[in-house]
């Protein structure tokens, strides 16, 4: 356990952006198997999430104090990418991508975790923690966005030398809506509010999100301009 730790705490931007790279046009299945939803509700993957959790909370959020409470974390929802293959005896899937989000309490602060997850033969899957909060984005969307913070880490006035940004938060602020847009009706587009903290500065970054219909979405910063 302690091993799945130091890769979470030390291997994460790595590991991330080579995931994020080799599926970033997975589509989700269809509804999970059942071998599949036992196994997320198996005692050897829940061991895993509040190690996860604790790497995350500590190294992410920089939340290093050690409080009485403890933790408590609850399962909330995940998507496969790829499937799960699973030999017989194995505790863990030997291949498969999923994602998995989690909310997490710990010294009286609640997270929302959402973790993209690899299966390996042999081993824990690899953990590579996404943008937390209840973002409707993808993997690959969440990734694209980081530009637009980026745009508004600049006009917080951070420092353009920074490389540290954080996101800290991620919030759905107008549920998928009807927009029309220069005559065109867009179904399904939605607003997210990130919260982030770049080299000491806190700032949020508004995004107006919009599915196109040959696939993909389109992203603006800033508010949805509705007709």
């Amino acid at each position: 356990m302690n091993k799945l730790f130091d890769l979470v705490r030390v291997g994460l931007p790595g590991l991330l952006v080579g995931l994020v790279a080799t599926f970033a046009h997975a589509q989700p299945l269809p509804p999970p198997d059942a071998r599949t939803t036992q196994y997320l509700a198996s005692e050897p993957f829940k061991q895993l999430i509040p190690v996860v959790g604790m790497a995350y909370d500590q190294n992410l959020l920089e939340r290093k104090e050690i409080c009485a409470t403890g933790y408590q974390w609850d399962a909330l929802s995940f998507v496969v990418l790829q499937p799960m293959v699973f030999r017989d005896g194995d505790d863990h899937p030997q291949a498969g991508v999923w994602t998995f989000r989690f909310a997490f309490n710990r010294c009286g602060a609640r997270t929302v975790y959402n973790v993209l997850m690899q299966g390996q033969p042999g081993k824990p899957p690899l953990p590579a923690l996404m943008v937390p909060g209840l973002t409707l984005t993808s993997p690959r969307l969440a990734g694209d966005l980081m530009r637009g913070v980026g745009v508004a880490a600049a006009l917080a006035g951070v420092p353009p030398d920074c490389k540290s940004v954080r996101i800290l938060d991620t919030q759905v602020t107008a549920e998928p809506f009807r927009l029309v847009q220069a005559g065109k009706v867009r179904e399904g587009v939605w607003q997210e509010l990130w919260s982030a903290r770049a080299c000491g500065k806190p700032f949020t970054a508004e995004f107006c999100l919009t599915p196109q219909p040959a696939g993909g979405t389109d992203w603006a910063l800033g508010k949805c301009k509705r007709q």
